[in-house]
């Protein structure tokens, strides 16, 4: 009788893969084409595979996608901090809620080490937050880059708020250039910081320029700015004064990122047109290095939806015009469905509308709302806010979550499935004072793979 012994045998090494089964190449292409999840699974095989996965060819090739186009697991949770007074200097403790079944056992706590918590529990203002990094303003003309889930952080200036600055922070997951790294830190996350502005016509002319920096991560400073063109928009009509972008979350869609601003017209007796919404398309996709943003090719300015006017809109008179009437926090940008092109979603009082920016169309065209969210049946509590009675708070480009406020209700819709829910049970304080501090935390793969390497 054989003993049980001389029957095992060992599993097959990570070389004998391509002359058992599939080759290394053809496991990772299917890899790349399925979830997170199963990603790192399958890079956790053998070190064949992690060498493989965590090399940058995959990172620039990979799709974070499933059959819905959105991975709802890469919502990890919620940052929350209640802020009391009368300016919101009293501030509790910041809490993290789990966002739902395999989360984690994060509950109450902070899903990091003793470093994230010291950068995120003294108070933080989210001015950008996108891959699993968080910028936060620490001060009038100071703040830091973080990433909650490994402890990173590094102190950097922030220019004042008044100077009306929009952020966006780019990550591998964006497939855009990012530099080079300075050390193994660096190398585990690897970001690019653009700060922009857009610049008022002066006497010289009268076309609106985008101003950009970049920050170095390597020491934490500025890099030149450069001004560039923009274009668009049907000519002169968005080229007057007034014209700003929203502190709104902007999207990246295959190295393209999209601000969302308005354009004021206080003064009917000049020939300028209403106050409106618009779009401003940059391309990111190069990266300068040693500080420099790339960036060279003009801005284009692509005009909102139709109906929607800002609260500014001087010729908003008739009920049905003051129907169209929106204010910017019911406004929010997102990547579509098929990852190809931007969409708009707007938060109405009975419903979400979600258009969609028909990129082969010239010029650029939004497409009909074709899809909609029926939130009439949402029960709704009372709202001691002055604000708006609806308003889109975040919108995760990876998982596809919106988080969104129904009077005094706080809900998640999830893209995927298109289904609302309820969430605020954990942080009931957010429907009285929106200053009270909800930051919706999605993970991002650029920090998980390059560490499979290291931990060979």
């Amino acid at each position: 009788m054989k003993t049980m012994t001389s029957e095992m045998k060992p599993p097959p090494s990570s070389s004998s893969l391509s002359s058992r089964g599939l080759p290394i190449d053809v496991i990772v292409e299917i890899a790349e084409r399925s979830d997170p999840i199963t990603l790192l699974r399958c890079a956790a095989a053998c070190r064949q595979l992690r060498r493989a996965i965590s090399g940058e060819g995959l990172r620039r090739e990979l799709r974070l996608r499933n059959a819905a186009g959105f991975v709802p697991v890469l919502l990890r949770g919620f940052y929350y901090q209640p802020l009391h007074g009368a300016h919101g200097f009293l501030q509790e403790p910041v809490r993290f809620f789990a966002a739902g079944a395999g989360a984690g056992d994060h509950h109450g706590q902070l899903p990091a080490g003793d470093d994230a918590v010291e950068s995120l529990a003294v108070g933080f203002e989210t001015v950008e937050a996108r891959g699993g990094f968080v910028v936060a303003r620490t001060g009038s003309s100071s703040g830091k880059v973080c990433n909650p889930m490994t402890g990173y952080e590094l102190p950097i200036p922030l220019p004042r708020k008044d100077l009306v600055t929009s952020y966006l922070l780019l990550t591998a997951d964006d497939g855009v250039g990012l530099g080079a790294s300075s050390d193994d830190d660096s190398e585990l996350h690897r970001f690019r910081l653009l700060a922009v502005q857009l610049c008022q016509p002066t006497n010289k002319g009268r076309r609106l320029r985008l101003k950009m920096q970049a920050l170095t991560p390597a020491t934490g400073r500025w890099g030149p700015t450069t001004k560039i063109p923009v274009h668009g928009g049907g000519g002169d009509r968005h080229q007057h004064p007034g014209a700003e972008l929203l502190a709104r979350h902007p999207v990246v869609v295959n190295g393209v990122a999209y601000f969302l601003g308005v354009s004021h017209s206080f003064d009917r007796q000049r020939p300028h047109p209403p106050s409106h919404y618009f779009i401003l398309r940059v391309d990111v996709s190069d990266h300068g290095g040693d500080g420099r943003n790339g960036t060279t090719k003009a801005a284009t300015i692509i005009p909102a939806p139709e109906g929607l006017k800002p609260p500014s809109c001087s010729r908003c008179t008739s009920s049905e015009a003051a129907a169209a009437v929106v204010t910017s926090k019911q406004l929010l940008l997102t990547p579509s469905r098929d990852r190809r092109s931007v969409a708009l979603l707007v938060c109405r009082t009975t419903r979400v509308e979600i258009h969609t920016l028909d990129m082969l169309a010239t010029p650029s065209a939004w497409a009909r709302a074709t899809e909609v969210v029926d939130t009439a049946a949402v029960r709704r509590r009372p709202c001691d806010l002055s604000e708006s009675g609806v308003e889109l708070h975040w919108s995760g480009e990876a998982s596809g979550a919106v988080v969104l406020r129904l009077g005094g209700t706080v809900c998640q819709l999830d893209r995927a499935t298109m289904a609302i829910r309820t969430i605020d049970e954990e942080f009931p304080e957010f429907r009285y004072r929106s200053r009270h501090m909800l930051l919706p935390y999605e993970m991002g793969l650029s920090s998980w793979v390059p560490s499979i390497s290291t931990s060979a």
